[in-house]
């Protein structure tokens, strides 16, 4: 196959051909993600060299995985939440989540040293939850539908009789309470995308 035709291929394709240690597949696969990835990952951390080790890691990771890749992948969400999960391991590995943490009671600060990551996703949830509670009540009613009811800016708008405009300046307003009052690593965990 010329290296030309890598560049058409679907995700799945080449997936399959990175099972057999195709270099070239691995390297369209690079190409296609690092850039959208590095874009996302640096909007959390604000540090480009940071950023790129955290790439260099997810795409080291799907290199030295790539037998054992699910064959029902989605690659870009799967790419996602590799990178999610770095971002998580890197700030609560890193001096910037103390400063963060300080402020937090000790009950946080252990789930966030929690080795099963399981268990600390989930009581670190139930941390920000608390915090979405806390909400002004519309605001949190107009957020709730959008995070936990998954329903669009248009929906919410029609089923609360207000504009979408509202709609969308609640859940801004919402979001910038939240990264205030939350450490960098909550927000992150609770509100980063895991697929594009």
């Amino acid at each position: 196959m010329q290296d030309n035709d890598y560049a058409i291929l679907s995700d799945g394709i080449l997936v399959d051909l990175i099972r057999q240690d195709d270099e070239k597949a691995f390297s369209v696969i690079y190409q296609r993600y690092s850039m959208p990835l590095y874009v996302h990952a640096n909007k959390f951390i604000r540090d480009r060299e940071e950023t790129k080790d955290i790439l260099q890691k997810v795409f080291v990771k799907i290199w030295s995985i790539r037998s054992k890749l699910p064959t029902d992948i989605k690659l870009s969400s799967y790419l996602y939440q590799i990178v999610k999960n770095e971002l998580i391991n890197h700030i609560s590995h890193s001096k910037v989540v103390d400063k963060y943490l300080e402020s937090m009671s000790s009950y946080a600060s252990n789930y966030v040293a929690d080795t099963d990551h399981v268990i600390r996703e989930k009581q670190l949830q139930d941390i920000i939850e608390r915090e979405i509670q806390n909400l002004p009540e519309k605001m949190r009613e107009i957020f709730q539908l959008s995070r936990t009811q998954y329903l669009s800016h248009k929906e919410i708008a029609e089923k609360l009789g207000i504009s979408e405009k509202t709609v969308k300046n609640q859940i801004s307003n919402a979001l910038n309470l939240l990264r205030h009052k939350l450490p960098l690593l909550l927000f992150i965990l609770a509100f980063f995308p895991d697929r594009p």
